[in-house]
């Protein structure tokens, strides 16, 4: 019988044995030290830069639909998640009496608890790879100390549970593909399904439906080749299945979506992708995993040479490709967060890399490891001393959404509001039941030339509109800036009457009461210097 010591040699022994990288690991019970480790470093980490309210704007709209029980109509309608949460919303209704305007809370710390399961299961794909307790470590950490994979753990997002669903239906498909064992093969494929129901770009995982069983030893046979046809059916009918179900039967869903649709081709107009969407592309890719992006190249060439195209370096490529595809969308020039579509795929090559690196220059596996997790607490050391502060005042930019609900009070329950980056705020408190008020929205929502027009509309329905000028929700950057002349222009077209500190009421031209004036003008880019230096540049693409 083989001692405690002699197990951990052998499970992180580097010699290829009998056809496998690496001996047998130690089970997943007996592993707890490694996979534990990770696990907790990426929980304190998500506790430390938690969320004061929600999370960025579309977590508002997930929580109002949440709460509802009714799917987004952004891309495939993101069901899964959308109906879990409200499932949660029920049970803490019913036994608690948790209130609509408190259910964030459930939600957002339903995504805490899945940040660290989602480290572990990163962990357990990167053993399945390797079968080393060290690599799968080392690659855990990286995706733990990942600063995107760190600030959406404490937020109402798709995210980190779409990484959960990734590692999983990758780890369940793969010991399919090994064992050849049919059950585990379907279970993958509707892991994969579940994961497009919770976040789109898990389709981009499809190719592995294929790899796999052929990088395990599959052969170009009938059998072989219909089970895969059949696995790859599966995939796609869970994946469709939510959104096919609320397309055909739902008529305001329908609607919803092509409105939704179209706004996306406005969008995809006002920032087409170009070679200029390059740059914004890397950076965000670095900024995603600074180790993983630096070494992927070295890790995948070493890899290449010692065991060709292995099952490691070909969940790497699939990863890689995930991220690649990003590129043909405007969004991930603009935002970071996509990027970790592919961390789960790439980290346990690179951590690979990383722990494979140091054992051969230090001849030792155990002083190798060490030196090779030195990386990731540098990053949480960077992440805790460097991010953190940058992190609170984008956080709390956020959080104004929480307490926008303020000035809303001071307004009719039925009013029409022009409310600039706090739109989303006036929707979420209208959709948890605070008010019945309508926007007037920037963005895909704003009416450009047709603004007068609309306000006119509002105000012959007998509708007051009301305009909160404050200067920090007009933002003076980038394509957020060619609102601004717009609705300036509204100085000349209606009278003013103030509400608050920066509310003003919108009226007719011929109400001789309303005289106040809202200095619109100083909106514009050209009175506000010091607001324009911050906006963000990479690219020029914000």
């Amino acid at each position: 019988m083989k001692t405690p010591a002699a197990l951990d040699l052998a499970a992180t022994d580097y010699r290829t044995q009998s056809g496998a990288r690496h001996a047998v690991p130690l089970t997943f019970r007996a592993a707890w030290p490694y996979w534990l480790m990770p696990a907790l470093l990426a929980l304190v980490l998500t506790l430390i830069f938690l969320n004061p309210f929600i999370g960025d704007w579309d977590g508002l709209d997930y929580t109002v639909l949440s709460v509802r029980g009714y799917p987004s109509s952004m891309a495939l309608g993101r069901s899964l998640f959308i109906f879990f949460n409200h499932a949660l919303y029920r049970l803490g209704h019913s036994l608690f009496g948790v209130p609509a305007a408190d259910a964030y809370l459930i939600f957002k710390y339903a995504v805490v608890l899945q940040c660290p399961l989602a480290v572990i299961a990163c962990w357990t794909l990167a053993r399945d790879l390797t079968r080393s307790v060290h690599v799968a470590t080392a690659s855990a950490m990286l995706v733990a100390v990942s600063p995107v994979f760190v600030l959406y753990s404490g937020q109402v997002m798709t995210d980190v549970p779409s990484v959960l669903l990734v590692a999983l239906a990758l780890i369940v498909y793969l010991r399919g593909a090994q064992q050849r064992k049919l059950w585990l093969l379907f279970a993958g494929a509707v892991l994969f399904g579940a994961g497009v129901n919770v976040r789109e770009t898990t389709a981009f995982y499809a190719p592995w439906l294929v790899v796999a069983p052929m990088i395990c030893g599959w052969k170009w046979k009938r059998r072989d080749l219909a089970i895969i046809a059949a696995v790859v059916v599966v995939f796609i009918l869970v994946a469709l299945s939510g959104f096919g179900f609320w397309y055909l039967s739902d008529p305001v869903y329908r609607m919803s979506w092509h409105i939704w649709l179209a706004s996306m081709h406005d969008e995809t107009a006002l920032h087409p992708v170009t070679l200029r969407s390059a740059l914004p592309f890397v950076v965000f890719f670095f900024l995603t995993a600074p180790l993983v992006f630096v070494a992927l190249p070295a890790a995948a060439w070493k890899e290449w040479r010692a065991h060709s195209f292995s099952p490691l370096l070909a969940c790497a490529a699939v990863g890689l490709l995930s991220n690649l595809l990003l590129i043909f969308n405007y969004s991930t020039a603009v935002n970071w967060r996509y990027f970790l579509t592919g961390l789960p795929a790439l980290a346990p090559l690179v951590g690979s890399y990383f722990v494979g690196y140091e054992t051969e220059r230090l001849g030792s596996r155990r002083r190798g490891f060490a030196v090779a997790i030195l990386g990731p607490l540098l990053i949480t050391a960077i992440l805790v001393v460097l991010v953190r502060p940058a992190s609170s005042d984008h956080f709390n930019k956020l959080s104004v959404a929480k307490d926008y609900i303020t000035r809303l009070s001071l307004l009719p329950r039925d009013a029409v509001v022009m409310a600039g980056s706090q739109t989303v705020a006036v929707t979420y408190w209208h959709g948890v039941g605070a008010g019945e008020w309508e926007v007037i929205g920037i963005g895909g929502g704003w009416p450009g030339a047709q603004l007068e027009t609309v306000i006119e509309n509002h105000l012959q329905k007998g509708r007051r509109v009301f305009l909160d000028a404050d200067p920090h929700l007009w933002l003076p950057c980038g394509w957020r800036a060619s609102e601004l002349p717009t609705l300036v222009e509204l100085q000349s077209r209606f009278h003013f009457q103030r509400v608050s500190e920066t509310i003003f009421e919108i009226k007719d031209l011929h109400d001789a009461s309303a005289r106040d004036q809202p200095q619109l003008e100083r909106l514009l880019p050209e009175h506000r210097p010091a607001d324009v230096k911050k906006c963000f540049s990479v690219g020029k693409t914000n």
